[in-house]
C-alpha cells in the first residue's frame, strides 16, 4: 500500500477512534462552563439574596471568576501532555471538576459562588489546549481545520443539549430548586467523562495498538516532514514570538464575544422576547444548531483551500454585522432574534479556522506552551465578555449596548487576524 493510501486509511481511524470521545468530552466542559448562565436566568442570585439590580454586575463577577482560575494550568499542564499524555491529566481534571460542580448545587451564599467557579477554572484550565495540543499530535496540515470542527462543533451542540437539559429541570423541579438540580447532574457527567478519558483515549500515535505498524510510519513520516516548516525555538522563546503574541490578542477579542454571548443568551432571548427561563432555555437551541453545522462545513472549506486565516476573518465580520443588526433591530424581536441565530455563524466558528493556524506554526514544547498561552491569555476574554455585557444592562437597564460591544469585539479580532503572518 501507498504511503498516500497509508495515510488515507489511518485518517478515519484517526477520526472514528479519538473525535467521538473528545467531542462528548468537549460537551460536558462546556455544559459545566456555561450552565451558570441558566441558573442565572432561572433566579440563583435572587435567591441567595441579590437584590434584583445588582444580579449584572455579581453574576458577571461570578462568570469571570472561573477564567481567573482558567489562566493558571495553561501552559505548564500542555507540557505535562507533551511529555506523559493526556489520559491521566484529563482523569483527574474531569474528577476534580464534576466534585466542585455538585458542590455548586449546594451554595447558600455568593461567596461560596466565588470561590467554586475559581476553583472550577483551575480544574477545567487543562482540558481544551491539551486537546488543541493533542490534535496536532494526531492530525496534518491538511486533516486539521476539519478535525478542530469535529472537535469544537460541541460546543454549539453542547449549547443544544444544555437548553433542552436546563429546560426540561425547569420545567420539572421549576426554578428552584431546578438550578441546584442542574449542578448536580451535569457534575456528575463530567465524573463519567474522566473516567472515559483515562480508558478510551491513547496518547500518542506510537501507543496505538488499533494503528498497523505501516500506518505509524507513515504518519510519523508525514509528520516529519512538516516539521521543517515548522519554527524550531524553545517554549520560552516561543512565548515571545510575536504571531503568538498576535494569535493569543485574536483569541481574547474573538472569546470575549463568545462568552458574552453564550453566558448571557438566555438572558438576552428573556430580556428582548419577554419570556420566562424555561422558553428562553428552548429558544437558545437555534442559534446554537445553526452555529454547530456552519462550523464543520466552514473549517472543511479551509482545509480544502489552506485560507484558514482569511477565513477565520471572514466569519468574524459575519459575527459583528450580525450582532449591530440585531441590536439595531431589537425592538422587532422575531427579526432582532433571526439575526442573533444567524451570528452565531462567527461566534463559534472561528474557534476550528483559527487554532489551525498555531497547530501548524511550531513543534514539541514550544507548540505545547504557545497553545497554553494562547488558550489562556484569551480565555481572559471569559472574564471581560461577561463583565461588559453584565456592566451595560445593570448601567443602561438594556442588553442592546452589551450587543453593540460584542460586535465590536468581533470586528476588532477580524482585523488583528488579518496582521498575523502565518497562513
Amino acid at each position: 500500500m501507498s504511503y498516500r493510501s497509508l495515510i488515507e486509511t489511518s485518517r478515519s481511524k484517526r477520526y472514528v477512534r479519538l473525535l467521538p470521545i473528545l467531542f462528548f468530552l468537549y460537551i460536558v466542559n462546556f455544559l459545566d462552563r456555561v450552565n451558570i448562565s441558566y441558573a442565572i436566568d432561572a433566579g440563583m442570585f435572587q435567591y441567595l439574596g441579590v437584590s434584583g439590580k445588582e444580579v449584572g454586575i455579581i453574576a458577571s463577577l461570578a462568570s469571570s471568576l472561573f477564567f481567573v482560575g482558567y489562566f493558571i494550568p495553561q501552559i505548564f499542564s500542555n507540557l505535562g501532555i507533551n511529555r506523559y499524555g493526556v489520559r491521566k491529566i484529563f482523569l483527574i481534571a474531569f474528577v476534580v471538576w464534576g466534585i466542585i460542580t455538585i458542590a455548586t448545587g449546594f451554595v447558600t451564599s455568593v461567596s461560596q459562588i466565588y470561590v467554586l467557579r475559581f476553583l472550577l477554572g483551575i480544574a477545567e484550565g487543562p482540558f481544551f489546549a491539551g486537546v488543541m495540543f493533542y490534535l496536532s499530535l494526531w492530525f496534518l496540515k491538511p486533516e486539521r481545520a476539519t478535525a478542530n470542527s469535529f472537535f469544537t462543533a460541541a460546543i454549539p451542540i453542547s449549547g443544544i443539549f444544555g437548553s433542552l437539559i436546563a429546560g426540561a429541570i425547569f420545567a420539572t423541579y421549576g426554578d428552584y430548586p431546578g438550578w441546584r438540580y442542574l449542578f448536580w447532574y451535569e457534575g456528575i457527567l463530567a465524573i463519567f467523562g474522566g473516567l472515559l478519558a483515562y480508558f478510551i483515549l491513547t496518547d500518542f500515535p506510537r501507543d496505538a495498538r488499533w494503528l498497523s505498524n505501516d500506518e505509524k510510519s507513515a504518519l510519523e513520516q508525514a509528520f516529519k516532514e512538516e516539521e521543517v516548516e515548522k519554527i524550531k525555538v524553545s517554549w520560552t522563546k516561543a512565548l515571545a514570538d510575536l504571531n503568538v503574541i498576535l494569535l493569543a490578542i485574536v483569541y481574547f477579542l474573538g472569546v470575549t464575544s463568545l462568552y458574552g454571548y453564550s453566558i448571557w443568551l438566555p438572558s438576552i432571548i428573556s430580556f428582548i422576547g419577554k419570556v420566562n427561563a424555561t422558553i428562553a432555555s428552548f429558544l437558545s437551541v437555534i442559534p446554537y444548531v445553526i452555529a454547530s453545522i456552519s462550523l464543520i462545513l466552514i473549517a472543511r472549506y479551509a482545509d480544502k483551500r489552506q485560507n484558514h486565516k482569511f477565513v477565520t476573518f471572514g466569519v468574524f465580520i459575519v459575527a459583528g454585522i450580525g450582532l449591530s443588526l440585531s441590536a439595531a433591530t431589537q425592538s422587532i424581536f422575531v427579526l432582532s432574534f433571526i439575526l442573533f441565530a444567524l451570528a452565531a455563524i462567527g461566534i463559534y466558528s472561528f474557534i476550528a479556522t483559527f487554532w489551525a493556524i498555531p497547530q501548524g506554526y511550531l513543534s514539541g514544547d514550544a507548540a505545547a506552551a504557545a497553545i497554553g498561552l494562547i488558550n489562556a491569555v484569551g480565555n481572559l476574554g471569559g472574564i471581560s465578555g461577561p463583565i461588559v455585557v453584565g456592566f451595560l444592562k445593570s448601567y443602561t437597564g438594556s442588553f442592546v449596548d452589551g450587543v453593540y460591544a460584542m460586535a465590536i469585539f468581533s470586528i476588532l479580532a477580524g482585523l488583528v487576524t488579518l496582521i498575523v503572518k502565518r497562513r
